[in-house]
Order: C-alpha cells, then sequence, then structure tokens
C-alpha cells in the first residue's frame, strides 16, 4: 500500500478497487499480502497492510471494513478530503452528506455514508483514524451513542 496514492471511499461499496464481501485472497490479489494477519477482539480476523486494516466479518469472512491511519492524507469521500483539512470541516462536510450520524466513544458514525471517524475531536493529528465499513456493521453500537452535534 502506498501512503501517498489516492484512496476514494465509495460508501456501502468499498474503498477503491476492494469491496465490501470480498474474501482475504482476493484483497490481497489487489492490495498484496499483509503485514500481519490475526484476530480482534471480537473474533474477527483483520489484516495490517502498511498501517491499514482490513477487518473481515467472522460470519462470512468477507470485508467488514477498512480503516485508515492520517498518514494516509489522501482518503476522499465524495469529493470531502478527510484528512487534509481541519477537523471541524471534515466533520461538517461529512454531516451535510449524511445527517444519520452519531457521536460516541470517541468516533463519530455516518450511518448512512458507512463511515467512522476516531481522534477527529482532538488535537493530536497522529490519532485520526478514518474507517469505511459495510452496511449494518456498527448497528448494534449506535443504540449507545447520541445524535451528532455539530
Amino acid at each position: 500500500m502506498d501512503r501517498k496514492k489516492m484512496y476514494e471511499i465509495f460508501p456501502q461499496v468499498g474503498v477503491d478497487s476492494v469491496k465490501f464481501g470480498m474474501s482475504a485472497d482476493d484483497v490481497e490479489s489487489l492490495w498484496g499480502a499483509p503485514a500481519r494477519k490475526s484476530k480482534n477482539f471480537l473474533g474477527n480476523k483483520t489484516e495490517v497492510r502498511d498501517a491499514s486494516l482490513v477487518t473481515y466479518d467472522r460470519a462470512d469472512d468477507g470485508v467488514a471494513e477498512v480503516g485508515f491511519p492520517s498518514s494516509y492524507a489522501q482518503l476522499t469521500l465524495k469529493g470531502v478530503q478527510v484528512f487534509q483539512q481541519p477537523h471541524a470541516k471534515t466533520i461538517g462536510q461529512l454531516r451535510q452528506l449524511d445527517s444519520d450520524a452519531f457521536e460516541g466513544d470517541g468516533f463519530i458514525v455516518f450511518k448512512n455514508l458507512g463511515v467512522s471517524l476516531s481522534g477527529f475531536r482532538s488535537d493530536d493529528f497522529d490519532a485520526l483514524t478514518a474507517t469505511a465499513f459495510k452496511l449494518g456493521w456498527w448497528d448494534d453500537e449506535l443504540a449507545d451513542m447520541t445524535k451528532l452535534v455539530l
């Protein structure tokens, strides 16, 4: 993976050529072999490529989410440059695209865009992450979150 490359999030579809539901073999053929494989605390398989993280749903072994740290400066979603502008501007632009947004436990989740942000309420640029996720992936957690207020 190349941190200088532009990666585009397609809501509820995937990131660039990687689509939700794809197998690990399919992801490897597109993005290369992972540097590390493990399981998260929920038992879902994860793969790290450079600093990006691909998580596979244990129910079907398909891609469920793809996460990027702020070092992937060229990450975009519907024209919004996720990491290249003030945090409040990113949040505001994504909120304009998706009013069904929630906040809690350090995350901002845009349900219809299928994107979660972490660290965007702090001043630590290195702590920022953006994650694209498949439809329904965050639904259980949203019950414990509050509606996003700008």
